[in-house]
């Protein structure tokens, strides 16, 4: 273990900046040291909150890059961004961890990735919920090979929002691409590879929608406040993701819709069954159907855990705490679903060879 201290930058400084602040203010060995956003008066006031010095807030990266030694960077930028960026950072030999989702495209992905590999530096997505205690369980249950072969799954992100429609950094197209398929289902898409171990996607049949995000009169009193005359991407997605070894997972998410839930997430094996939230087993046992609850699961501060985790590999020189390549393949998928919506048919997760090459 080294005793080093590392050096932190902020690239966009908007509400999830904060989050990684105040997480990196909680490592012993981090210092927070510089700002960047394009916005010069919230990189200052974000500077100002963090006590960074006055002379490393800027409003361009790679004048931060050139001005200040750095050893690592979280990129808090809207989607669009979150590629040409990480790479800039990457070839300036600094260290990334870069909001969700990756990138706006496989394609982005694929690059980062390669760069990564390219210029030996970590490559980290922001995905706190591979900490969750819970996600974890389910992993280690489904792995154990205690639910046989899994045949189907559906996945979902808090059971979707009935009126949870984010800014407009989220819902232009100039700044976000997509809508809730890249906000909450990048996290959907992962959870569940998470916990299957990450089977090959094959084929999506998929549908998206803006099905209220436009309506001036669907603002209404308890929900999230946004600009319907902003609202450029979808609010709605479900997709059929066949994988290689015959397995079928269906994601559905919204940001808003006329009801309470979608339902959550669940596995359904040839000898037994999970459902997450809270997790519970399904089986077969002394001749009776059982139902198996887990009980004292570890309290994590997950956000937390992911900027130790990042930040430990930096300091000891390890490898990504959550490998990049996977969340390439994911990109991959959330590409398929696009195209499948827009096609109105089922097609192919086209993966380059060598994503494919452990």
């Amino acid at each position: 273990m080294s005793s080093r201290r590392i050096r932190v930058g902020i690239i966009g400084a908007g509400g999830i900046a904060n989050y990684h602040a105040k997480c990196y203010m909680q490592v012993p060995y981090v210092e927070l040291v510089a700002v960047a956003d394009v916005v010069e008066e919230k990189a200052q006031k974000f500077a100002k909150a963090w006590g960074i010095p006055e002379e490393n807030v800027f409003t361009n990266h790679k004048d931060m890059l050139d001005s200040v030694e750095l050893d690592a960077v979280s990129v808090c930028t809207p989607h669009a961004f979150h590629a040409s960026i990480s790479i800039d950072c990457l070839k300036a030999g600094v260290h990334v961890l870069v909001e969700k989702p990756m990138a706006t495209s496989g394609d982005e992905a694929y690059e980062m990735w390669k760069t990564s590999l390219e210029t030996k530096k970590i490559l980290m997505v922001a995905f706190q919920t591979r900490y969750d205690p819970e996600l974890r369980a389910a992993r280690e249950i489904v792995q154990s090979g205690a639910l046989g072969k899994i045949y189907y799954g559906e996945t979902t992100c808090y059971g979707g929002r009935r009126r949870g429609i984010p800014g407009e950094s989220f819902t232009r197209k100039d700044t976000a691409r997509g809508g809730v398929l890249l906000d909450l289902g990048c996290y959907s898409i992962d959870n569940a590879m998470f916990i299957l171990g990450h089977p090959r996607p094959v084929s999506v049949s998929a549908i998206t929608a803006s099905a209220i995000g436009t309506q001036e009169e669907a603002v209404v009193k308890g929900g999230w406040i946004w600009n319907p005359r902003a609202f450029e991407v979808e609010d709605f997605v479900a997709a059929f993701i066949r994988f290689e070894n015959g397995l079928v997972l269906v994601l559905k998410d919204s940001w808003a819709m006329h009801a309470n839930t979608l339902g959550t997430t669940f596995f359904l094996g040839t000898k037994g069954g999970l459902k997450l939230w809270p997790l519970e087993v399904y089986r077969d046992e002394w001749g009776y159907m059982v139902d198996i609850k887990l009980h004292e699961l570890p309290k994590v501060n997950s956000f937390l855990r992911k900027i130790e985790e990042f930040s430990r590999a930096v300091r000891d020189g390890l490898p990504s705490p959550i490998d990049p390549r996977e969340i390439v393949i994911e990109q991959y998928i959330i590409d398929a679903i696009y195209e499948s919506a827009k096609k109105h048919k089922e097609v192919e997760v086209k993966l380059p060879q060598d994503l494919l090459q452990k």
